[in-house]
């Protein structure tokens, strides 16, 4: 119990009436937005109750009665304090959310196990190949080859097929452009 001389003193009567009704009022707040970001099951979590707590107590300041509310980074003296004293990004696992990790876990692992496949391999192996190599008109050319002699057919052996004039087909020629769409023959 407080002593009843140290109600007298203005401090503590300033403290009392002003200070205290406010900010017990923020630090409620403060536990139920700490709940709501899952503070009291994880041991880590991207909430800042510093910040938080700044923020709430910087827009519920009965100087500032009636004015509209501001985020952190609209603060001035937030401001000058980040532009001193610049933060680090926070880490990936406290921005992503248990959704977002667990998609870009399951597109690793699909990755990995494509990635593992005999055929995937071999065109790994081709396009290293190329790479080193950097005579991609001849690598291309043996590619066609083997493809060619594995099939018995050249791409000379291929039956051509006559062009004649009566043909049933049109051909609508469409320049490319953003919105282009491919075109279909058209019967005339």
């Amino acid at each position: 119990m407080t002593h009843p001389a140290s109600l007298q003193h203005p401090i503590t009567r300033f403290m009392q009436r002003n200070v205290f009704p406010v900010l017990f009022t923020g630090l409620d707040a403060l536990l139920s937005e700490g709940q709501k970001h899952g503070c009291f099951q994880r041991k880590t979590t991207a909430f800042n109750p510093c910040d938080f707590l700044t923020e709430w107590l910087y827009n519920h300041n009965p100087c500032r009665d009636g004015q509209v509310s501001v985020k952190l980074w609209d603060i001035p003296f937030a401001q000058n304090w980040l532009i001193a004293h610049p933060r680090r990004p926070l880490p990936l696992f406290l921005r992503l959310s248990e959704e977002q990790a667990a998609l870009l876990i399951q597109a690793f692992w699909r990755g990995y196990k494509i990635r593992v496949r005999q055929d995937v391999q071999e065109l790994r192996k081709w396009q290293k190949q190329l790479r080193e190599n950097r005579d991609i008109v001849r690598t291309v050319w043996q590619f066609w080859s083997r493809q060619e002699r594995r099939l018995g057919v050249t791409m000379n052996d291929l039956p051509e097929v006559p062009f004649s004039g009566n043909s049933d087909v049109s051909v609508h020629v469409v320049f490319p452009s953003p919105r282009a769409q491919c075109s279909t023959p058209v019967p005339h």
